[in-house]
């Protein structure tokens, strides 16, 4: 396969206007595609700032096994030695072989999912049934509180990440003696899409809906302030997928992602 560089406004229309690209990619990004129509590869940063640069190619299944790796090398190459690349994404079950002075440290398997609307989907009971409110905290005021109780009731590392400047909005759910049930916050992208982030129920209190009650809470405000809501999940839960798809989520993509680092911070 043949790569040229893209710029934004081709490779939406070279990706059929892919989510990924629509939604977390920001004009500043460096972009590829096949000659032949096979294929897409872009990089842009995750995070305002230019921070956490990552992407991801995307190819035809019958798409030669080195597909992935000439894309990246290709981008690579265009980008000089103007972009780090922390992180690269192919799609499930598709190798992928870094540019030499690159090494994987670590890996992980998402779907990316994405919806425009808000499902309004009929709960068995609300917040307010359960003796619950919906309060709004503060990414840096609250951070602390938020940081503690994420790392307490996370399964893994907490991904809330509060008190960086990431979030532009927390919302906590409290029960009547004004105790933390649940957490969860929007992340603005690069691209200035609302992306959520950190949700995360105490686990006495799982099982009665408020988790879905709170993304349910959380992708309302992101749709009606910027139109679409985008969320990042574990392909191995399949519960959180579930749910999501009840929201009126669509899988974007699932991605096979490897975390980047110089050969000369890893020797």
């Amino acid at each position: 396969m043949t790569w040229s560089q893209v710029d934004r406004d081709t490779l939406l229309i070279t990706s059929g206007r892919d989510p990924f690209v629509r939604f977390a990619t920001s004009t500043e990004l460096v972009a590829v595609a096949a000659e032949d129509g096979a294929g897409w590869a872009c990089v842009s940063p995750w995070r305002q700032g230019a921070a956490h640069w990552g992407g991801a190619a995307v190819v035809a299944p019958d798409a030669p096994p080195d597909a992935e790796s000439q894309a990246l090398q290709a981008i690579v190459d265009a980008a000089h030695d103007e972009v780090r690349l922390e992180w690269f994404s192919t799609r499930d079950r598709r190798d992928l072989e870094l540019p030499g002075h690159y090494v994987a440290t670590g890996s992980g398997r998402w779907a990316f999912m994405w919806t425009e609307r808000t499902a309004g989907v009929p709960l068995p009971q609300g917040l307010a049934d359960q003796d619950l409110e919906l309060v709004e905290l503060e990414d840096r005021a609250d951070a602390e509180h938020l940081e503690a109780f994420g790392q307490e009731h996370s399964d893994g590392p907490y991904q809330g990440f509060p008190g960086r400047g990431f979030a532009t909005l927390w919302l906590a759910v409290r029960d009547r003696e004004g105790s933390t049930v649940a957490v969860g916050g929007l992340h603005e992208l690069a691209s200035g899409m609302p992306h959520l982030a950190g949700v995360v129920v105490r686990p006495a209190s799982r099982g009665r809906g408020i988790g879905m009650l709170l993304t349910e809470a959380l992708t309302a405000r992101a749709v009606e302030e910027a139109g679409v809501a985008t969320l990042g999940v574990d392909t191995d839960n399949q519960g959180a997928l579930r749910l999501y798809e009840r929201l009126g989520y669509a899988t974007a993509h699932r991605f096979h992602t490897r975390d980047l680092g110089l050969v000369s911070q890893h020797p």
